[in-house]
């Protein structure tokens, strides 16, 4: 964040696991989720602890609540952000909790079809939520025929007052996608992040601290590629426009306050300084003073 002056997050998972997991499967394997959210689980006071050391390295920091519980630890934590992950795009009772924390909104759309995503902003622009899209495919990892990103050329279009992101699952090591994505309208991202040690292996969808710089390093690049909306005159690019245009030359000598006429001229090249370009003059000029045969008839 601090090296590539981001605006950056880190985003957390919060689930009351007590009652988020029914007491009957805790210890099922079918579901190979529950062991890891277990194996795993943290403490409001770890949150608190882990929340504070992000701000602290000027990262904001956004999280995605799992159940209604998790909203009211956000909001007691002082989170910037809530993001509503795929999975509870149709979730209502949690919709209903997210949108009442009053605080801005980042929604994924993985497995949702138009008319999904068209109910979420209606009920969100409703509650005057403050939200954005997310352009998201939820297939860890995402192949790149499935990553589909003219999606996000769609929500741009048809939610233009909304931000539009991409929520990216790639190969780690692929930094296209990003490219593309910014080019073609999505201004937040989302990157799975690791540290592999040799207990714990990256999964193939989690970038380590070398694909990231890498990927941020891809998204900068496209940002000076992408330049400008409103155009702009760049003098390097006039002074290579001068370099090869044709100035005005008198195929003859001319009087003060003589009339200078298209056939008593001709056009080449190079502008000389001050000198009417070809595209300047004009039939029925006066001169301002006297002109030798073959020289450049001035502004």
């Amino acid at each position: 964040v601090k090296k590539y002056k981001l605006n950056g997050a880190i985003k957390f998972q919060f689930r009351e696991l007590s009652t988020f997991i029914h007491k009957d499967s805790r210890d099922s394997k079918e579901n190979k989720h529950i062991e890891r959210f277990l194996s795993t689980e943290l403490n409001a006071n770890d949150f608190k602890k882990l929340a504070d050391y992000s701000k602290l390295k000027s990262l904001k920091t956004i999280c995605t609540p799992f159940d209604e519980a998790s909203v009211d630890l956000i909001k007691k934590l002082e989170f910037d952000a809530i993001k509503k992950t795929s999975c509870s795009s149709k979730d209502w009772p949690l919709i209903e909790k997210i949108a009442s924390a009053n605080l801005p909104i980042v929604f994924s759309t993985g497995g949702l079809l138009i008319e999904d995503i068209d109910n979420l902003v209606s009920f969100l622009d409703h509650k005057g939520s403050d939200f954005g899209i997310m352009h998201c495919v939820s297939i860890y990892p995402t192949p790149p025929k499935d990553c589909n990103l003219v999606q996000i050329s769609v929500l741009k279009e048809r939610y233009p007052n909304k931000v539009i992101g991409w929520s990216t699952h790639e190969d780690p090591n692929s930094t296209e996608p990003i490219q593309v994505g910014y080019a073609i309208g999505a201004r937040m991202f989302e990157r799975h992040v690791g540290y592999e040690t040799d207990r714990y292996k990256l999964n193939a969808y989690s970038s380590n601290p070398s694909q990231l710089k890498k990927w941020i390093e891809s998204y900068k690049k496209v940002i000076t590629l992408y330049g400008n909306e409103e155009r702009f005159s760049n003098e390097l690019e006039i002074s290579s426009i001068n370099s090869l245009s044709r100035g005005v030359y008198s195929k003859k000598n001319f009087k003060k306050g003589e009339l200078i006429n298209h056939s008593d001229v001709y056009f080449a090249m190079p502008i000389k300084e001050g000198q009417l370009t070809s595209g300047e003059f004009k039939k029925g000029m006066i001169c301002n003073d006297s002109i030798n045969k073959d020289a450049p008839i001035n502004n």
